[in-house]
């Protein structure tokens, strides 16, 4: 076989125990609210690769979260300020968005230090969410292989008496 099909094989079966499953959702979920437009779905490759989880697991879970990001950016710049002392507002959406016209470099000025909070608030908040996520996950993953196994793969019908 060559060497992109067992790679392939390997990281579409890697990971398979209960407990590398709740570690893989907790990681993909950690890396997919990266506050970084475009980051998540590299991160969550790169991180399943380096901690030999299973990567469909983590991308599915990337790809699930994509409509609670907005929420949980906003989240991740108000917890960055708290961190960094800043008092102030970022400002209104619009009026940022009107300075890409007006004023290009204020607004990517701006945006790179909303940016920061949003990921000085992920990189505070990463251990607690793996920790919280990896012990909340396991006991649901676990219930769920027992139950998978508890019951028979195919149907079959009743026995016939003889």
């Amino acid at each position: 076989m060559p060497k992109f099909s067992t790679t392939l094989v390997d990281q579409l079966t890697r990971g398979i125990t209960t407990e590398k499953i709740a570690l893989s959702i907790a990681v993909g979920s950690l890396c997919a609210f990266f506050p970084v437009l475009g980051a998540a779905t590299p991160l969550c490759l790169v991180a399943g690769i380096a901690l030999g989880l299973n990567q469909p697991v983590i991308q599915i879970v990337n790809v699930a979260t994509v409509p609670v990001y907005p929420l949980a950016v906003f989240g991740l710049v108000r917890l960055g300020d708290l961190f960094l002392g800043s008092s102030r507002q970022h400002g209104e959406v619009a009026a940022t968005a009107a300075l890409l016209w007006r004023d290009p470099g204020q607004f990517f000025g701006r945006v790179c230090t909303i940016a920061g909070h949003a990921v000085v608030g992920w990189a505070v908040l990463a251990p607690l969410w793996i920790v919280a996520g990896y012990f909340g996950l396991l006991p649901l993953v676990r219930a769920i292989a027992r139950a998978r196994r508890g019951r028979p793969a195919l149907a079959t019908a009743p026995a016939q008496p003889r």
